[in-house]
């Protein structure tokens, strides 16, 4: 494998959420993307930011020295080897990772250093396991990344690689050639963890597209790059970008996307290469978070100053689902008023007292209890989405969308004893006092369910300490 790192300190976007904030050993993303090689490989890149705030570090040599040990593996899916390769590890490597700061009392929640990794592999299906070893310090940490590698070199169709999401996109020097960013006259720094907004306001990208010139006889074509929201297909007006471009092979893909203004929430970054006909010969997209703490989401869609007008413009697949919303935070006796509607108007005029009923100001042009409602719902959304169930039905998001956001919340994944679980906190829940919700993952599957509760009504299980035993 040619083993590339740079060891440099970089910002990342700040959470304001501190009740939120990843409380492991150190922060750690992963990400990957790929390229054409040759006619039966294609390169993996890996990119691997580790949060500097929370490394050990030892001062050596004038300097503060961070040392983490980890183990990477990567293999074939079970029964499924690629043409060519084994079903052994195509990649199993011992390495140390070092990380030198002048002054670790300047370092802060945010910051963090980039490593990059590549080899090249038979296309197929892979896993990737990258292990941080337990210490004295800490506890053993792994993060296991599915990798579908193409085969970019058959047939006659368009391609384009995988998306590099990057802090920077710029020009190399006569210099730089042997950074270990430096990919075709540019030096790229990878986002691993994909975040931007505030401190990193715009979005860099960088892809390459393959055999251009067997998908149209025209000499130009047209590279339309757009966000959208998660669960809408449509380019986000303001968010659009169309570039025409001369047709070579291969051609490299760069450009940058300003979100400095865009609402907090999970996106898609999509680019779409257009013929003449407006027709798409390749297509790539991927996910992206943007945190701004300072911009307010427009809330006519949700927040208008009558509920009634909001609803009677509703579908009916639409207020069944804020309906369904609704039960997660009504009480016994509005859960049977609801049970007890049938007609499509008589619940639109339902909702509509629902949520004037939990109106705290007198402000006609907004509903705040609605639109904190779905400012949790958007948060649960991206982070608890389970294949199993409705993100709002999930145990974390069911909690979070009746109590509010946690005083303290403590997630443990990485225990070798106990199986995956978090503990939140509220310091004061109105009628409970301080109370302590414990969730789960006693399948492995990534489903967190709630198995202790101190709060009245909820699940208690005064031995909950033994469920969470492996």
């Amino acid at each position: 494998m040619n083993r590339l790192l740079l060891l440099v300190l970089l910002w990342s976007v700040v959470s304001t959420a501190s009740t939120f904030a990843q409380d492991l050993p150190f922060e750690v993303d992963l990400d990957y993307s790929t390229f054409l090689f040759d006619e039966s490989e294609s390169v993996i890149e890996f990119y691997l930011s580790i949060g500097a705030e929370k490394l050990d570090y030892e001062l050596t040599d004038g300097q503060y020295l961070a040392t983490i040990p980890m183990d990477i593996v990567l293999h074939p899916v079970s029964g499924s080897a690629p043409t060519g390769a084994s079903d052994t590890d195509v990649l199993n490597e011992n390495l140390t990772l070092r990380f030198a700061s002048v002054d670790t009392s300047a370092l802060l929640p945010g910051q963090f250093f980039v490593e990059q990794f590549r080899t090249a592999v038979p296309a197929g299906e892979y896993t990737l396991e990258a292990t941080f070893p337990a210490t004295e310090n800490r506890s053993q940490m792994q993060i296991t990344l599915d990798v579908s590698v193409p085969n970019y070199a058959i047939g006659e169709s368009v391609m384009v690689s995988g998306i590099t999401l990057a802090s920077h996109v710029g020009r190399a020097g006569e210099s730089d050639t042997s950074n270990p960013f430096y990919r075709n006259g540019l030096i790229v720094t990878p986002n691993p963890n994909a975040l931007f907004g505030e401190g990193q306001d715009h979005i860099f990208y960088y892809l390459e597209s393959y055999n251009l010139p067997a998908g149209t006889t025209a000499d130009e074509y047209t590279l339309f790059t757009f966000l959208s929201e998660t669960n809408l297909p449509q380019p986000m007006v303001g968010y659009q970008q169309r570039r025409v471009r001369s047709v070579r092979d291969p051609d490299v893909l760069v450009g940058s996307m300003d979100v400095s203004e865009l609402p907090s929430g999970s996106y898609f970054l999509q680019l779409r290469l257009l013929d003449a006909n407006n027709e798409a010969l390749a297509e790539q997209s991927k996910k992206v978070f943007v945190l701004n703490p300072g911009v307010e989401r427009p809330i006519a869609a949700v927040d208008e100053g009558y509920e009634t007008s909001l609803y009677a413009v509703m579908s009916e697949e639409e207020v069944e689902d804020n309906l369904a919303h609704a039960r997660v935070i009504a009480s016994q006796s509005e859960l049977g008023q609801i049970r007890g509607l049938s007609e499509l108007e008589s619940k639109r005029g339902y909702l509509a007292r629902f949520w004037q009923a939990r109106d705290t100001d007198s402000d006609p042009a907004a509903n705040n209890a609605r639109r904190e409602f779905y400012e949790r719902l958007r948060y649960a959304a991206d982070r608890y989405d389970t294949p199993f169930e409705e993100v709002w039905e999930t145990d974390r998001s069911r909690v979070l969308l009746k109590y509010g956001y946690p005083s303290e919340l403590d997630p443990r994944p990485f225990d070798q004893q106990l199986v995956p679980h978090e503990i939140w906190v509220y310091d004061n829940i109105p009628g409970q006092g301080t109370s302590v919700f414990v969730f789960a993952d006693r399948e492995g599957l990534g489903r967190y369910d709630l198995i202790h509760a101190t709060v009245t009504g909820e699940i208690s299980e005064p031995n909950w300490q033994q469920l969470l035993q492996r």
